[in-house]
């Protein structure tokens, strides 16, 4: 029993040595990891792959994609056209009338005056001559339809309405054909 005793002592002693080595030194470790050249393969191969892994991760998140950029470039010249293109628009069936500057309105009311600008909305382009020889008129008919409105007609939205149908009417009425479609104030202000 001394010489199994023994032995197994012995072998439990080596065991231990063999556990602190591995566990107490590092240089133990890697001395078992690294003594065979296939670990060191599959090391440097691990290794390797996470540095592409690394770096696809970076391309993908940092990296300006170069499709993108030309895509806001033509973006860019896009809008830049269609500014260009907005301030050379040129609406055939619009024409706008001089301005009309501090017209009297009936007599009995609290605000005396109106100035407004407004357009006239044609049926047909082709009229737009017409109504620039028969200007005089229509300015003649807008102010004398004006001087027979109140304030506090036109002072609500109601008013407003009441007046362009009013005005189409009677400009309509000096042409042979249905000439103006709509009438827009772009302008419309009442003063004492």
């Amino acid at each position: 029993m001394d010489e199994n005793s023994v032995e197994n002592d012995l072998e439990k002693s080596v065991e231990e040595s063999e556990k602190k080595s591995l566990l107490g030194k590092t240089g133990g470790v890697f001395k078992k990891i690294f003594k065979s050249k296939k670990s060191i393969i599959i090391i440097a191969v691990s290794f390797v792959l996470l540095i592409y892994f690394g770096a696809g991760v970076w391309f993908f998140f940092f990296k300006a994609n170069p499709e993108e950029g030309k895509t806001i470039i033509a973006a860019e010249k896009r809008l830049e056209e269609t500014e260009v293109r907005e301030q050379e628009i040129v609406f055939e069936d619009i024409v706008e009338l001089e301005p009309f500057e501090r017209i009297p309105l009936k007599a009995s009311s609290t605000m005396g005056l109106v100035s407004m600008n407004l357009s006239l909305e044609l049926t047909d382009p082709r009229y737009k001559e017409q109504i620039l020889t028969m200007e005089g008129s229509i300015r003649e008919i807008i102010t004398s339809q004006l001087e027979e409105m109140m304030w506090v007609e036109l002072r609500n939205p109601e008013g407003k309405i009441l007046l362009k149908y009013n005005l189409l009417k009677r400009i309509n009425a000096i042409f042979s054909k249905l000439t103006v479609r709509n009438i827009y104030f772009t302008y419309f202000i009442m003063q004492r």
